[in-house]
């Protein structure tokens, strides 16, 4: 009778012991759940549109000097887009804009065959560092650009000496005014051309031209928020 109960016994214990072990095992793991949750984004990216209008002080830089002194233009517009993120959805600082832009720009200079106004058509690409407080932003701009000149008003127009293709650096700040869907930025940009408007050899074949352009420009831009 006692060997009876001592197994029974026994079986009882083994059946509580698998019991509770297919308990633990079928337990939901609520730790492992943690790594499937979707975290509401800390930072929401903007996407925007805009059209711009520049006042533009160009000249240039030459060596040797051809006498150049700068003039202002008007007829400056553009378009772009621009688009703001955060990195790692904590720095939301940068953003990016692209754009097209129609304007003139050139130089006047007192020896013949030099300088002229230039209709121009631009394609930057800038890096746009931003920091906001209240309804404002703070921009930083930098970034390369591409141009082509498309026309000029110099007697006989463009000659064999003429580069067309344009292209170098812009750098710049400006103040953002926000009230969305819309934001109104005033900037002020300074671009430098690493192309020169001449070929070396225009002057001389020995003594060799170099002719940069360079901007002054002051903008304000409608923005309006896609989403």
């Amino acid at each position: 009778m006692r060997r009876l109960l001592l197994i029974l016994f026994l079986l009882a214990a083994a059946w509580s012991a698998g019991a509770q072990d297919n308990f633990i095992f079928d337990m939901p793991d609520d730790f492992a759940a943690l790594d499937t949750v979707v975290h509401p984004k800390k930072y929401k990216s903007i996407h925007m549109i805009g059209v711009s209008y520049t006042v533009n002080w160009s000249g240039v830089t030459s060596s040797p000097k051809i006498g150049q002194e700068r003039i202002w233009t008007f007829r400056n517009y553009g378009i772009n887009y621009t688009y703001y993120h955060a990195m790692w959805d904590h720095l939301f600082n940068f953003g990016v804009s692209v754009g097209a832009k129609h304007g003139y720009e050139g130089f006047t200079s007192p020896y013949d065959g030099y300088g002229g106004t230039y209709e121009t058509l631009e394609f930057p690409l800038l890096s746009q560092f931003k920091i906001d407080f209240s309804r404002f932003r703070l921009l930083l701009n930098l970034g390369p650009y591409y141009g082509y000149r498309l026309s000029t008003d110099k007697e006989g127009g463009f000659d064999q000496y003429d580069q067309r293709h344009d292209y170098g650096i812009i750098a710049g700040v400006g103040l953002a005014v926000v009230f969305k869907p819309l934001e109104l930025h005033i900037e002020g940009n300074y671009k430098y051309a690493l192309a020169s408007i001449y070929h070396a050899n225009k002057y001389s074949d020995i003594y060799w031209l170099f002719t940069y352009p360079q901007n002054i420009m002051f903008s304000a831009s409608l923005h309006v928020h896609l989403w």
